[in-house]
This record gives structure tokens, sequence and C-alpha cells, in this order.
């Protein structure tokens, strides 16, 4: 049980990132972390120039095969990714 000046680490990082105006740089790296191990090693190196904007994750495919396939994957990607991070929601997931 924590008393009144008592925090976790998590806690106290998060209002370190809050601060200093961090929060986006850890969500994006976050959603980054956890779209590359839910992809596989494989379509990990096939992405690249991941850019996070309004809860939206922009990724460029080196293959438009590949951008077709991610493509009906995507829903339940982002249903994957979202289960993975905490304090974040995706909203959705822009192949180019």
């Amino acid at each position: 049980m924590k008393g009144p000046h008592e925090y976790t680490l998590q806690d106290l990082l998060q209002k370190v990132y809050e601060q200093n105006d961090m929060t986006d740089a850890v969500n994006q790296n976050a959603v980054i972390d956890a779209y590359n191990e839910i992809v596989g090693e494989m379509i990990a190196q096939l992405s690249r120039n991941f850019k996070l904007k309004k809860g939206v994750l922009h990724v460029q495919l080196s293959s438009a095969a590949l951008r077709q396939e991610m493509s009906f994957r995507k829903e339940s990607l982002l249903a994957k990714i979202n289960e993975k991070i905490t304090g974040f929601e995706l909203k959705d997931i822009v192949f180019f």
C-alpha cells in the first residue's frame, strides 16, 4: 500500500515527460516498438519513416505488395498495438 508521498517509477517518469513536453516522443517510440514486435523482424526491416501524428501512425513500406498485405491486416495490427501499449490509444495506421 502506497503512502501519501510514495510513487511508482512509472508515475514519476510520466510526470517528468509531461513537464518536459516529451510525451509525444515517448508515445511514438512505444508505438513503433510495439509495431516492430508484432509484425516480426522481416516486415519490420521493410518498414521505415515512421511518423505519429494526432494518434495516427504513418509507415512507409518498401513495396506495393507489402502495402496491400498490411492494409488487409491493419485492423488486427491496430488492436494488437493498442493492447500492448498503455496510456495512449492509436487511432489508425496509414501505409504509404
